[in-house]
């Protein structure tokens, strides 16, 4: 990094930009470039800071008494208060592989007593220093929060009885255990099923089910559990998912506890699930509306807690699915709902949408129905969710279209056609139907046709070439010495970034039979396949990562002025540190275009 790209980068960093170009000088005169490995404990109670570390690359995460407390990364500087107090009551413990500049203890001290409203930055009164801390906790409880694992919440001992048990004698090993549900295995297998206390209350007071019969046959299953090493965010993924109150936990297969969803909004209150909740109780589409306009709050929170976007997309689209579903047990008469199968394509079938962007969505109709039934329903369908905020697609790619509202057996010689005789929509047509995703209705159904996409495509290197082809069809928008190419200060990152790496993996994905639909599942998926080496792989999800963090960023300050969205990035509203990343992130998308045109022999495909 050059003296003048140095400079930018540390102005770009609170308070550096108060120091005078003398000052910012001499504190680049001190500073050095330091590399620690993962796991480094920098200092601690038992060991003095000697320098202030400012981030170039890597995580530090802070501890109070073996507590995460904080997370720091790209950009951050830290920690101030235990060079100008001579001792720190946390442990600052690297986490990612570290590179950093360091600035030693005395020429940070001499820099405070240069330059007074730098020092008062950093020295505070009390009031302030409260004030700080609050907005320090709000910061960073969601960082603490998403590395937090299951095995750190309270977990209840669950009650294991055999299928044979009876239900009273079940009954009195929970009260015993004081549990809140049984679990019943079938010998060893622990995925027999579940009973809880409303299982109990339909079958034994409603049903008349006698109460000293066996418990097997009004057990729940399959049940759903988590590994107790797996992150809670994931927990609150499938509480949110699956509309559940409990989930098992699991350790390496054998059952260890139950996590119960008020423990889980206990260590971390959270509006997502207040959004489920209000989805599930809606009774009227007013009431789902208003579900469903909650949901821009829920991103600007998440976004502005520095939360990874490939989080918030999963969870949102996981509250946009349960929108999707309970709109159409609203519209379709429930005669109708399992002779047909309602998916969402595209960035929604990837989880990768996150505001309200133009739908992608289709109906899959059991080849015994009549289609015309489901037309007036689907043009309801697509009218309400306009009416929500999702604006139609200009492809026309919705329920409310016949071409994507058809039978079966439709859309396999839609499918043979796409793959016979591929112009570029059928490309992009069988692209976005390769992603889609099951919202309401028959799953099967999807099933079975994405089965026939895997073996009308397999083993044909000529179509995989032509389908991969469209990852390499843009310009990346940077150049040969790693200046970015604008027009009118402004970049097209869908084009010259985020389509390259969706489609290059989805192209990827197809040929090696990967049912994921998100990018990054794909990715892990195709490093387990030994088809992209982990560290590079690793290096595009941060890519893929930073490009569509920078989008979202614009969209939710064009939401707030109320402007359009585009997929255009003005590059003067970037700091120096967002313009690097934006730079390295084009130049591993370079590294992929050029591994995808080796992999599928692009250049033999006119």
């Amino acid at each position: 990094m050059s003296m003048y790209d140095l400079e930018a980068f540390l102005r770009s960093i609170h308070p550096f930009q108060l120091l005078s170009k003398q000052e910012i000088g001499k504190a680049i005169g001190a500073m050095n470039i330091a590399y620690y490995k993962k796991d480094t404990t920098l200092f601690s109670p038992q060991s003095s800071a000697e320098f202030l570390y400012i981030i170039i690359k890597g995580e530090v995460g802070e501890y109070y008494e073996d507590e995460l407390i904080k997370v720091y990364s790209k950009g951050n500087s830290f920690d101030a208060d235990a060079l100008i107090y001579g001792k720190s009551d946390d442990s600052f413990v690297v986490l990612e592989e570290l590179i950093c500049y360091e600035l030693k203890k005395v020429d940070f001290l001499t820099l405070l007593d240069s330059n007074a409203s730098f020092k008062a930055y950093f020295i505070q009164d009390l009031a302030n220093k409260i004030q700080s801390a609050k907005q320090k906790e709000y910061t960073t409880e969601l960082s603490g929060f998403m590395m937090a694992r299951v095995q750190d919440s309270y977990l209840h001992e669950p009650t294991i009885v055999e299928k044979e048990c009876s239900i009273m004698d079940a009954l009195r090993q929970m009260e015993h255990k004081k549990s809140s549900c049984i679990i019943v295995q079938n010998g060893d297998d622990y995925t027999h099923g579940i009973v809880t206390d409303s299982v109990v209350r339909r079958h034994v007071l409603f049903n008349e089910y006698d109460k000293n019969a066996a418990i097997g046959p009004i057990a729940l299953h399959p049940i759903i559990t988590i590994e107790v090493d797996d992150y809670l965010f994931n927990a609150l993924l499938s509480f949110t998912k699956h509309s559940i109150k409990r989930i098992v936990v699991t350790r390496k297969g054998e059952i260890v506890g139950i996590l119960e969803q008020l423990d889980l909004l206990s260590y971390f209150a959270n509006h997502t699930y207040l959004v489920a909740v209000q989805i599930r109780k809606a009774e009227t589409i007013d009431e789902l509306k208003q579900a469903s306009f909650d949901l821009i709050n829920i991103i600007k929170k998440l976004h502005a807690k520095g939360t990874k976007v490939d989080y918030i997309a999963k969870l949102i689209s996981e509250i946009n699915e349960k929108i999707y579903e309970k709109l159409y047990h609203m519209i379709v008469p429930k005669e109708l709902w399992h002779k047909a199968c309602l998916i969402v394509m595209g960035s929604e079938g990837r989880k990768e949408q996150m505001l309200k962007t133009d739908q992608d969505n289709a109906l899959i109709i059991d080849d015994d129905m009549d289609a015309s039934v489901y037309e007036p329903y689907m043009k309801r369908f697509t009218e309400v969710l306009i009416d929500f905020g999702f604006p139609p697609c200009e492809g026309n790619i919705m329920v409310s279209n016949a071409y994507w509202c058809k039978p079966m057996r439709e859309y396999k010689k839609e499918i043979t056609r796409w793959c016979d005789m591929p112009s570029m929509e059928d490309v992009m047509n069988l692209a976005i139907f390769f992603d889609a995703l099951c919202v309401a209705g028959e799953a099967k159904m999807l099933a079975e046709l994405k089965a026939s996409i895997f073996e009308r495509t397999r083993g044909q290197d000529v179509f995989m070439a032509n389908f991969a082809k469209a990852a390499v069809a843009f310009e990346t928008p940077i150049g040969m010495f790693t200046n970015l190419i604008a027009n009118n200060n402004k970049i097209d990152v869908k084009k010259g970034g985020i389509f390259p790496i969706v489609q290059g993996i989805r192209s990827l994905s197809l040929q090696q039979g990967i049912e994921e639909t998100d990018t990054v599942s794909r990715i892990k998926e195709l490093i387990h396949k030994g088809i992209l080496d982990e560290d590079f792989a690793g290096a595009l999800a941060e890519a893929f990562d930073t490009l569509l963090n920078l989008r979202l960023k614009d969209r939710l300050a064009r939401s707030a002025s109320g402007t359009a969205f585009d997929n255009l990035i003005d590059i003067t509203a970037l700091n120096q540190l967002e313009l690097e990343l934006l730079k390295d992130s084009f130049k591993i998308v370079n590294k992929f275009k050029k591994f995808l045109s080796h992999h599928f022999k692009l250049s033999m495909v006119s």
